[in-house]
């Protein structure tokens, strides 16, 4: 169970509460994987949105003048451009792992 809400748990395979489950394997590996991306995203997704307060701030601060506010362009330019760059990883490490992980293709994961 994970404890920040939205947040996938990243030991997905041995010992649970003192008891041993089972043993890691190829599936527990694309699945923690996936899980650590997805909370990656989630992360970057909090530091882009203070970097977007910090351009207001910027914003705000520049009193009309045209250097402070190009800068602040220039960082909201980088910012969202790195932030689309880490969605689109995100949405291809997502589609490989869930196919990876789709019952039907149970002879990539070595299940009989």
């Amino acid at each position: 169970m994970a404890i920040i809400p939205g947040w996938a748990p990243l030991i997905v395979c041995g010992e649970k509460t003192g008891e041993f489950t089972h043993p890691c394997g190829f599936p527990d590996l694309i699945l923690l994987v996936k899980n650590l991306i997805t909370d990656l995203v989630i992360l970057s997704t909090f530091l882009a949105m203070a970097a977007f307060v910090y351009i207001g701030y910027l914003l705000l601060t520049s009193g009309g003048k045209t250097g402070a506010r190009d800068k602040a362009r220039d960082v909201f330019t980088k910012v969202i451009i790195g932030y689309l760059w880490i969605l689109g990883a995100w949405l291809l490490v997502y589609t490989i792992t869930s196919a990876l992980l789709d019952p039907k293709f149970t002879f990539l994961l070595g299940a009989p």
